[in-house]
């Protein structure tokens, strides 16, 4: 038996135990006394053991998931405020007026009864509303192991809402957390401060992020530094983390390998300088990557890296040589067996499928040809982490550059071998005295400024194919096991000329089978995105069309304290349109459709304008006015065309699908929400309408022109009883309707009478705020509908 084999049965019992019924652990054993007589006897019993392993990890799984249940979901179900007892269990994250930590709760009690305890603790997500400056500065000094007593509000974490967005309450429970928690700070009562290892180190690298932010005096580039040398990613600036991430090079952002083996081999090579024997300067090097790892704060990445290069150094105190893919499996049983959950965080997937595809691919592609050792090398690691993250980044961020590998085999040499290095330079001698560091952040400060320029004009340019649409399961597995069979293949010796043109086509095939070219081409896809209180809707038609129907948004208000400013504060159009496009591989819209002004349906335009191209926009033709003219103006100034129509125009995207403009005209002299533009699409037979805001008097004008019985109806307005008038649905007869409304809004939308009016008339009704998004899919073969939530 290998390491490498008992680390994979233990992810294979780990994912069976996650997605099947635990039945399936006697159906394996059953299977497998029935089949192994036909096996040859060495191999039956490595085969067994790894059963065994793979049944004893499903059963551990299982375990870990019962003793992590939450005690306090009934009470977070109906939005309980209790006392608690807690104790701080990691860093804090201020963000704003908004503090937020994971914590141990203890115990509970209502108002004014008896501490009831929680058995073995429960790790809860809280968040601690702050309401003056000298609150966020005091919030920031907050150590790991600090308890306290407060009144908290208890709730149930939000899943995702829109198809393929972040999913707050999945994270969550692979984090075993099942509830949150919200606190005034003034409520909170200390009973000790933090104290122990962790605290300590926490308290170190809070000291080391002073040092940087005195040291380098942009907050840009002391929040890039922070992150590349400690790990504090939260300074990041939002522009300089969106393009690094674009543009495929968020890894060098994480402390990971590289990090761990340029620090390591520093500080061995100052040890040996000083004279310290090899044996020793091992010993120490090993005891400084565990107190290194813990600075940085033990990301998945971090530990991996650090468990590795640990054992590396060991075995040459030892003189023993062991396996890379031994010691890589090694990490993974330790990991998992601390904590399963890591196997489902996107970091520890990265780090050790990129690790395990270095270990393996790297000698191939580094052997033979003509070119310097340093350029093989450079071209082997970065072909290969190239070619092994993309369908773990496809598939979590829908974000792909096709200059992802050029720009890696350009800027990440330069990082990571000299920017790096200078950053902790700088650091250790602005640690002695800050003129020390005078050259080093100066050089360092340089070659940012150097790199950055190109990059960011790099992602100006706003490339085609780097939004990629959600991958399914069938592409995922078949690029697993062509990355599986290379290798094996290679030593077989299928490597020959003919052989490698082979594996190209192969790849390619694969990557462009990633775009589903072929999916979709004969049906239109509508999805009604859940936006809070606002309109956004993305039509796609067939593989021709993509129209996007308002963007949501809502009023930013004016933030007079500076303080309370969130360093990435939410928007619809940056947090919800952007991913869904980015999720369907939508890198162009062909028809922009502004309905009307309202900050509601045109607010979150702004955040698609840098990252989207265009083909048209669509408007009624009313003058416009405040963030409607900044937003045409923007879309003039990219030479982007804006049209407006009459009622009659209509135009045909692929047969069977025909567009017609139904309202306003140039002469009708509306404004506000009665000046929506309305739109009627007919595709294989059956009518959508969109409305837009329109009131009564807009719906009475569409009677006046008439308007044909339709069988779906965008109900206008988010359903306010100003619209949806008696005399609108007896004419349209809608069978199935969609109403996009927030959840809980001030408006009491959708209204009870409207509601009513529809329950009379026999429409289906769908609402965002029940339903999360709607998606409708009309084909040759008819409609059909999926909601991303269970109607609630």
């Amino acid at each position: 038996m290998t390491i490498l084999g008992a680390g994979i049965s233990l992810v294979a019992g780990y994912l069976l135990a996650a997605y099947l019924h635990s039945a399936w652990m006697l159906a394996a054993a059953g299977i497998w006394l029935s089949v192994c007589r036909l096996l040859p006897q060495p191999k039956r019993s490595w085969l067994t053991l790894y059963l065994l392993i793979t049944i004893l990890a499903g059963l551990y799984f299982t375990g870990y998931e019962f003793f992590h249940r939450s005690s306090l979901q009934p009470l977070a179900a109906d939005e309980k405020v209790v006392w608690a007892k807690g104790e701080l269990q990691a860093p804090v994250q201020r963000d704003g007026d908004v503090a937020r930590m994971f914590v141990f709760l203890s115990a509970w009690k209502e108002k004014n009864g008896s501490w009831i305890d929680i058995p073995g603790k429960e790790r809860v997500a809280l968040r601690v509303k702050l309401d003056t400056e000298t609150e966020a500065r005091q919030v920031e000094t907050w150590r790991h192991g600090g308890t306290f007593v407060a009144p908290v509000q208890l709730a149930l974490p939000a899943t995702a809402r829109n198809p393929h967005a972040f999913d707050y309450k999945q994270y969550l429970y692979y984090q075993r957390v099942h509830v949150t928690a919200e606190a005034d700070y003034a409520d909170i009562k200390w009973t000790s401060t933090g104290s122990g290892i962790w605290s300590f180190f926490q308290s170190w690298q809070a000291k080391a992020a002073n040092r940087v932010d005195e040291l380098f005096g942009d907050p840009k580039t002391a929040g890039y530094m922070k992150s590349l040398l400690l790990g504090v990613r939260e300074d990041v600036a939002v522009e300089w983390g969106e393009m690094y991430s674009e543009l495929g090079l968020s890894h060098i952002l994480a402390i990971s390998g590289l990090h761990v083996t340029l620090v390591s081999s520093m500080f061995m090579w100052l040890l040996e300088r000083i004279g310290i024997n090899r044996k020793h300067a091992l010993v120490t090097t090993v005891l400084f990557i565990i107190g290194y790892v813990m600075l940085v704060g033990a990301s998945a990445s971090a530990v991996r890296s650090g468990l590795m290069g640990g054992v590396a150094l060991a075995c040459q105190v030892w003189n023993k040589r062991l396996d890379g893919r031994e010691v890589w499996a090694g990490a993974l049983i330790v990991m998992l067996l601390y904590d399963p959950y890591q196997l489902w965080n996107v970091g520890f997937q990265l780090s050790f499928a990129v690790t395990l595809g270095l270990i393996r691919y790297v000698p191939y592609l580094y052997a033979g040809g003509q070119t310097p050792v340093w350029l093989r090398t450079l071209l082997a690691v970065t072909m290969t982490a190239q070619m092994v993250s993309f369908p773990f980044v496809v598939y979590h961020f829908h974000q792909f550059s096709p200059w992802s590998w050029l720009v890696n085999l350009l800027a990440t040499p330069l990082l990571s071998s000299l920017v790096l290095p200078l950053g902790y330079i700088a650091l250790l001698f602005g640690t002695l005295h800050p003129a020390l560091a005078i050259m080093p952040v100066w050089l360092s400060t340089q070659l940012l400024e150097w790199v950055h320029a190109p990059l960011f004009a790099l992602e100006n340019m706003r490339l085609p194919y780097t939004h990629w649409p959600h991958p399914d399961w069938w592409w995922l597995i078949g690029y697993g096991i062509f990355l599986l069979l290379l290798p094996k293949l290679w030593d077989l010796g299928y490597h020959r000329r003919r052989d490698m043109i082979l594996y190209l086509i192969v790849l390619a095939g694969l990557i462009i089978a990633a775009r589903q070219p072929f999916s979709g081409h004969n049906e239109v896809r509508i999805t009604y995105l859940d936006v809070g209180q606002g309109d956004s809707i993305i039509v796609e038609v067939g593989q021709k069309k993509v129209y996007l129907m308002d963007a949501g948004g809502k009023t930013a208000w004016e933030i007079r304290e500076p303080w309370r400013e969130k360093r990435d504060p939410y928007e619809v159009g940056k947090d919800v349109v952007l991913p869904f496009l980015r999720s369907r591989g939508i890198t162009h819209v062909d028809r922009v459709v502004l309905t009307h002004g309202d900050m509601d349906h045109i607010g979150g335009m702004d955040a698609l304008l840098g990252r989207i191209t265009f083909g048209a926009v669509l408007t009624n033709g009313t003058t416009p006015k405040a963030k409607e003219l900044e937003l045409l103006a923007r879309f003039q100034a990219q030479s982007v065309p804006i049209w407006s129509g009459e009622p009659g125009l209509s135009w045909t995207d692929m047969p069977g699908v025909e567009w017609k403009w139904l309202h306003p005209g140039r002469s009708a002299g509306y404004s506000g929400n009665n000046a929506s533009v309305v739109l009627q699409l007919t595709a294989y037979g059956n009518t959508v309408l969109f409305t837009g805001d329109i009131e009564a008097d807009g719906e009475n004008m569409l009677l006046e022109n008439g308007i044909p019985v339709i069988d779906v109806l965008k109900v206008a307005h988010h359903g306010s009883k100003t619209s949806s008038t008696e005399a609108f649905l007896t004419a349209t007869a809608p069978r199935y309707a969609i109403v996009s409304a927030g959840q809980r809004n001030r408006y009491g939308h959708p209204s009870p009478e409207v509601l009513e009016r529809f329950a009379k008339h026999g429409t289906n009704l769908f609402r965002t705020d029940r339903h999360g998004a709607v998606t409708l899919t009309i084909s040759s073969k008819g409609i059909s509908w999926k909601t991303q939530l269970a109607d609630t």
